[in-house]
């Protein structure tokens, strides 16, 4: 689906399908997405958060949520389990959407340097109940900031 290339929109698309793999998820999300956006330096630095960060943060989501239901879950173990890799189609509706937004609002030229920027703004418009709203409210992004500067 994303086929070889290595234009900082791809690297984005690809750390996100390892932050899904990481993380043991079957399908990648628009949570997914903002992980990957925090490997692109420049992305990360505007919406001033840092990959860790962002990780804690949405474990720390996945944990409030099982205490909803019940279940209260202890410390995760550091060490990494091997987990099968999402496959390339194995995309929510609203990542899906989000990246078909970012490709749609660059042009052929302007694709590889912008994409990122506009998958970022993509992701900032979310609202809840999806789940990159409440990682970024959890991040406590401010969204109105993070746009003027990529403006």
């Amino acid at each position: 689906m994303f086929g070889r290339q290595k234009t900082p929109f791809h690297v984005v698309i690809m750390a996100a399908f390892e932050e899904a793999r990481l993380r043991g998820d079957r399908r990648l999300g628009t949570e997914h997405l903002l992980l990957g956006l925090l490997h692109h330096q420049d992305v990360a630095r505007s919406l001033g958060v840092d990959l860790e960060g962002a990780r804690v943060a949405l474990d720390d989501l996945d944990k409030a949520a099982l205490r909803m239901l019940g279940l209260e879950v202890g410390d995760v173990p550091k060490t990494p389990r091997k987990h099968p890799r999402v496959p390339s189609t194995a995309l929510t509706s609203s990542a899906r959407a989000a990246i078909n937004h970012a490709i749609k609002a660059t042009t052929g030229r302007t694709r590889a340097a912008e994409a990122p920027r506009q998958l970022a703004l993509t992701l900032l418009a979310q609202r809840r109940p999806d789940p990159v709203a409440q990682l970024i409210d959890q991040l406590m992004i401010d969204r109105a900031a993070v746009r003027s500067r990529f403006a």
